[in-house]
Parts: structure tokens; sequence; C-alpha cells
């Protein structure tokens, strides 16, 4: 096998191992619609209008789409406070996460699930807000 062989298939294996981890990090991440996950990076995120006291949607930035969060429980005076903080040292909201509703009510709630959701299904909750 000649050199230039040998550093074209190094090559074309290397470009073929980078597409499939991408694909599979897309995948990890719930990029299709129904998919859930464990993390919404915080830099994707442009907004996260709070639906009712279970619900908030999240707007990705560009053309990334919509999440849902899924509260574990009701969340006392969200959707009248709406907005939420929470603190990360990752960089991400993660279902394991501590959300506290805007002061001056300040109760916390859990996120039960993160899921990737359509534009027809972001505009009905909107509809709902």
């Amino acid at each position: 096998m000649t050199d230039h062989l040998s550093r074209y298939l190094i090559a074309a294996f290397a470009a073929l191992a980078t597409g499939v981890l991408v694909a599979a990090v897309a995948k990890a991440e719930g990029e299709n619609i129904g998919d859930t996950q464990m993390c919404v990076r915080l830099h994707y995120i442009d907004q996260t209008p709070v639906i009712d006291n279970k619900t908030i949607l999240v707007k990705m930035k560009g053309k990334g789409g919509y999440k849902r969060i899924d509260l574990i429980n009701k969340c006392g005076g969200l959707k009248i406070q709406g907005g939420f903080s929470h603190s990360t040292s990752i960089n991400q909201l993660c279902t394991s996460d501590l959300l506290r509703v805007l002061e001056p009510v300040g109760s916390t709630c859990m996120i039960d699930k993160i899921v990737t959701i359509d534009k027809a299904e972001a505009k009905l909750l909107l509809a709902k807000k």
C-alpha cells in the first residue's frame, strides 16, 4: 500500500468515525420529535415561556426547534410569576436541576422530563398560556 493511499484511508476512516459520533450525539440529545433527554445546553436556549404550573416551553435558538419541560408536580406560583431560575455548574439545564420560581413566591420544582416537540405542539402550548 502506498503512503498516499494509507493517508487517504486514515483520513476517510477519521471522517466516517466523526460522522458516526456526531450522529450519535445528536440522537442522544433528543433531536427527534418525542425523544426525551436529560439535559439541554443553555447557550442553545432562546426563550422559556411558562405554560402552566407544570409545563415550560423551551424555544431553541435559530432553527433548533422546541422542547417541552414537564415538571414532576405542580409548581405553585410558576404561571403567575411567569419565570424561574436555576443554578448549574455545567452550563446545561438538566432533569436533576432544581428550578426556583421567581420571587416573591420562591417555591421550588423538579423536572420530570425534557421532550423534543414539533412547531405545531409548541403553538398549541402557547395558545394555552
